[in-house]
C-alpha cells in the first residue's frame, strides 16, 4: 500500500518538478515558442490544430509512450532507476582519494556567483559528453541498440517521446553519467567552491532549465525549429534531433549531442541542415526502408530488446564483422579428484566456521565462547570461501566454454537457492519478530519495504554501494558476500569470453555501479583465479613433494602464528590510519579489513598449491565413508551459510532460556533446517537446470517461429 500511495504521488507531482522536461512549466514556454512560430510562418492553419494535430497525439505511436512513460516512472519509484550510482557516491570516493594523496580537505573558498557558474557549467559539460557518448554507443552496439531502438521506433514525436525509453539504456546512461559528473563535482569541491552548489532557477540547474525554457520539448515534436548553420554548431537544435529520428540514410547516426553540437561536430556526426527537410520517424534498414513497428505493444518494447540483444551476441554485422568478439575459455584439464573433495573439506569447514563464528555472538550464547568472535572466526572463513570460489569459478568457467553456458550455470546455481532463501527469511522475520522484538536489534535486522527486500535480494545487488546504498535484508547478513561474489562473476565473465572495446566497457561500468568496498576484496577472489590458471592448466606440474608439503601445512600454520603475533590487528590499524579521520567500517563496511584479508587470500592459495601437490601423489579412496561424508556436507555448505542467520535469530525468539543444553539445541535445530533446506533446494540443482534447458527450448523454438521481422542495427 505504501508503494502504491508513492507511485501515485510521484505520478501527480511529475507536472510540476522543474527538473522535468515535460513539466507544465516547460510546456507553457513551449507553447509560447510555438505561438511565435506559428506566427513567422504565416498561421498556416488554426493554432491548435497545427500545434496539436490529431494524427499525431491520437497515434498508436504516441499511447506507447504514454504507457513507458508511466512504467519508468514506476520503476523510478522503486528504485530500480532512480537510485542508480548517483554522482554523489562518485564524489565522496573521489574526494577520500584526493584527500589521501595529497592530505589536504576541501577547498575553503567563499560561493561566489562566478565559482557558483563555473561548477554549474563544468557539471552540465560533464554530463552533455557522457550523454553524448552514452547515445553514440547505443548505436554504434548491436547488443545495446535494440534497447535503444525503442526510443527511435517512434513513428510520432511527441514532447513525452524523451521518456520512450527501456530501463536498461536509462541504467546505462546513468552509470556513464554518474562516473564522470561524480569525479567532476569532486574536483569542484576540492579545488574550488568547497560545497556542492549550483545556480539555480526554481530548484533546477540554471542551465537546464533555459535549455528547457527555450524549446527542448520541440525535439521531440513535428515542429521545425532550426537556429542557423552557426549556432548548430554550438547547440543542437530541435530541428537537428528531429533529423536524428529519421530514416533517411543520410540522417543515419547523426547528431547524437543533447544541448552542445561541439561533440557532434568535434567527432564528425555534426549534420547542419541547410534548409527545411522533410522527414519520415520510425526504425529503418541501411537503405532507409522503413522495418514498420517492431514494438507495438509495452510488452514488446520491454521484451524483445532482450531477445534482440541476447541474438546480437552470436549474429554478424551486415558486413561480416563479428557483433562482439565472443571467445571459448581455454580447455583445462579436469579437476584432480582428490583436490576436488580437499576443496569440499575446505568448503565444509569453513561453513561451519562461519556458523560457529556467527553463534558466538553474545545475543545468541550468552558470550560463553565469545573467544571465536575475538580471533575474528566467521569474517576469515569468509575470505577461504572466496578464494576457493576464484578457483571454482575458473575451472567451471573453462569447462562451460562460452559465456551462454557460464552465465547459466551461475545464475541458476545462486538463484536456485538464493530465492527460497529469501522467502524463507521473509517467514523466518516475521514469525520471530512477533514472538520475540528484542531479538531482532536494528544493527542485526533491517526491516526493508518488501519491494526493496525482494530487488536487492533478488539481484544480489544489496552490496553493491555505487548502485544504492548497500541494505542488509532482514537477517541475512551473510548474504553480502553473496553479493560480491556475483559481481565478480560478472566482471570474471567479461574479461574471459568478450574482446575489443565492449569488453572494457562493461568492466568499466560493472566496477562503478559494484562500487568501492567490492573492488577492494577483488584481489582476494582473483587470487583463486589465479591458484587455478597454476594448477588447472594443460601441461601444468605439481611441486616437489617436500616443497609442497611445506606450503600446505605450513601455510595454516602462519595463519595462526600471524593472527596470535595480532598481525591482523596491525594491518587492520594500517587501514584505519589511511582513511582517519573517517572509520574504516564506515567507508567500507564489510572490505574494512581489506590488508589482512588479502594476506590471509595468498595463505590460503599457498595451501592450496601446496595441496595438489601433495593429492597428487597421495592415494585416497574416493568411495570411502569419509569422503561420501564430506561431500554431503559440502553440498549443503551453501545453504548452510545463507540460512543460519536468519534460522538462530528464529530461534533466539522462540526456544525458551531455561531449555536445558540451550545452546546444542540451538545449533542441531540450525543445522537440521539448512540441511533440509539444502535437500529441498541445494542439491537438486541438476534437475532444475535441465527443466529450464527443456523450458528455454520450446520457448525458442515458439520464438522462432513466430518471429518475423528484426530490426536492422544499422538504423539510427
Amino acid at each position: 500500500m505504501d508503494l502504491l500511495q508513492e507511485i501515485w504521488r510521484d505520478l501527480i507531482s511529475a507536472p510540476f518538478d522543474m527538473n522535468l522536461r515535460i513539466s507544465l512549466f516547460y510546456l507553457f514556454c513551449t507553447a509560447c515558442l510555438a505561438t511565435a512560430v506559428w506566427g513567422l510562418r504565416g498561421r498556416p492553419q488554426p493554432f491548435l490544430r497545427w500545434l496539436l494535430p490529431r494524427e499525431v497525439y491520437r497515434h498508436r505511436s504516441n499511447l506507447l509512450d504514454i504507457k513507458l512513460f508511466l512504467t519508468n516512472r514506476v520503476a523510478g519509484v522503486t528504485g530500480i532507476l532512480g537510485a542508480i550510482l548517483g554522482p554523489t557516491v562518485v564524489a565522496y570516493y573521489t574526494l577520500n582519494g584526493l584527500a589521501l594523496l595529497t592530505g589536504q580537505g576541501l577547498a575553503d573558498e567563499p560561493a561566489t556567483g562566478m565559482r557558483l557558474l563555473i561548477a554549474t557549467l563544468s557539471i552540465v559539460v560533464a554530463r552533455d559528453f557522457c550523454v553524448y557518448w552514452a547515445h553514440r554507443l547505443h548505436h554504434d552496439s548491436p547488443v545495446l541498440w535494440p534497447f535503444h531502438a525503442v526510443h527511435h521506433s517512434a513513428e510520432v514525436l511527441t514532447p513525452l517521446t524523451v521518456t520512450r525509453a527501456h530501463p536498461v539504456e536509462t541504467i546505462i546512461r546513468n552509470v556513464l553519467i554518474a562516473g564522470l559528473v561524480g569525479v567532476v563535482q569532486a574536483l569542484l569541491l576540492f579545488f574550488v567552491t568547497g560545497q556542492i552548489s549550483v545556480l539555480e532557477i526554481g530548484g533546477a540547474n540554471a542551465i537546464y532549465f533555459l535549455f528547457n525554457a527555450l524549446g527542448s520539448n520541440l525535439r521531440h515534436s513535428h515542429i521545425w525549429l532550426s537556429y542557423g548553420r552557426v549556432l548548430e554548431h554550438i547547440f543542437i537544435s530541435p530541428a537537428q534531433h528531429q533529423i536524428h529520428h529519421s530514416m533517411d540514410v543520410k540522417h543515419h547516426n547523426k547528431n547524437y549531442g543533447s544541448i552542445f553540437a561541439i561533440w557532434d561536430w568535434m567527432f564528425g556526426t555534426l549534420y547542419v541542415p541547410r534548409t527545411y527537410e522533410e522527414l519520415r520517424f520510425g526504425v529503418a534498414d541501411a537503405t532507409g526502408t522503413s522495418l514498420g513497428q517492431p514494438y507495438p505493444t509495452l510488452r514488446a518494447a520491454l521484451i524483445r530488446p532482450f531477445v534482440e540483444s541476447w541474438q546480437a551476441l552470436s549474429l554478424n554485422r551486415s558486413e561480416g564483422a563479428p557483433a562482439l568478439r565472443v571467445v571459448p575459455a581455454p580447455a583445462p584439464r579436469p579437476m584432480d579428484a582428490s583436490f576436488s573433495l580437499w576443496l569440499d573439506v575446505l568448503r565444509a569447514v569453513a561453513a561451519f566456521a562461519v556458523l560457529f563464528g556467527h553463534m558466538a555472538h553474545v545475543r545468541f550464547t550468552g558470550g560463553d565462547f565469545f573467544v571465536l568472535r575475538e580471533v575474528n572466526l566467521a569474517s576469515d572463513a569468509v575470505i577461504v570461501f572466496f578464494v576457493l570460489s576464484g578457483l571454482v569459478i575458473a575451472h567451471a568457467a573453462s569447462r562451460d566454454g562460452t559465456w551462454e553456458a557460464f552465465a547459466f550455470n551461475r545464475a541458476t546455481r545462486i538463484l536456485s537457492v538464493v530465492a527460497p532463501a529469501l522467502l524463507l527469511t521473509l517467514v523466518f522475520d516475521g514469525i520471530g519478530t512477533r514472538i520475540d522484538p528484542s531479538a531482532y536489534p536494528p544493527d542485526y535486522y533491517w526491516d526493508l519495504p518488501l519491494s526493496e527486500f525482494l530487488l536487492r535480494g533478488l539481484t544480489l545487488t544489496n552490496q553493491w554501494q555505487g548502485y544504492w546504498d548497500w541494505v542488509r535484508l532482514g537477517t541475512n547478513g551473510p548474504l553480502w558476500s553473496l553479493s560480491y561474489e556475483v559481481a565478480y562473476y560478472l566482471m570474471f565473465g567479461v574479461a574471459l569470453f568478450l574482446r575489443g572495446p565492449m569488453r572494457w566497457l562493461l568492466l568499466a561500468l560493472l566496477a562503478l555501479v559494484a562500487g568501492l568496498p567490492i573492488l577492494l576484496l577483488l584481489p582476494a577472489w582473483l587470487i583463486g583465479v589465479a591458484v587455478w590458471r597454476r594448477i588447472g592448466t594443460p601441461g601444468a606440474t605439481g611441486l616437489p613433494m617436500p616443497l609442497a608439503v611445506g606450503l600446505a601445512l605450513g601455510a595454516p600454520v602462519l595463519v595462526v602464528v600471524l593472527k596470535a603475533l595480532g598481525a591482523d590487528t596491525l594491518l587492520n590499524d594500517i587501514t584505519a590510519a589511511a582513511v582517519s579521520p573517517a572509520s574504516p567500517a564506515q567507508l567500507f563496511i564489510y572490505s574494512d579489513e581489506v590488508l589482512w584479508n588479502t594476506v590471509l587470500a595468498l595463505l590460503v592459495a599457498a595451501h592450496l598449491v601446496g595441496m595438489i601437490g601433495v593429492v597428487a601423489r597421495v592415494s585416497i579412496r574416493l568411495d570411502s565413508a569419509f569422503a561420501r561424508i564430506i561431500r554431503w556436507l559440502a553440498g549443503g555448505s551453501f545453504s548452510l551459510y545463507i540460512m543460519h542467520y536468519p534460522t538462530l535469530h528464529l530461534l533466539d525468539a522462540t526456544l525458551p532460556e531455561s531449555l536445558p543444553g540451550l545452546h546444542l539445541w540451538m545449533l542441531l535445530l540450525t543445522l537440521a533446517v539448512c540441511y533440509g533446506f539444502a535437500a529441498l533446494f541445494e542439491r537438486p540443482l541438476g534437475r532444475f537446470r535441465a527443466a529450464l534447458r527443456q523450458m528455454a527450448e520450446r520457448r525458442h523454438d515458439k520464438v522462432a517461429a513466430a518471429s518475423d521481422l528484426t530490426v536492422d542495427r544499422s538504423a539510427p
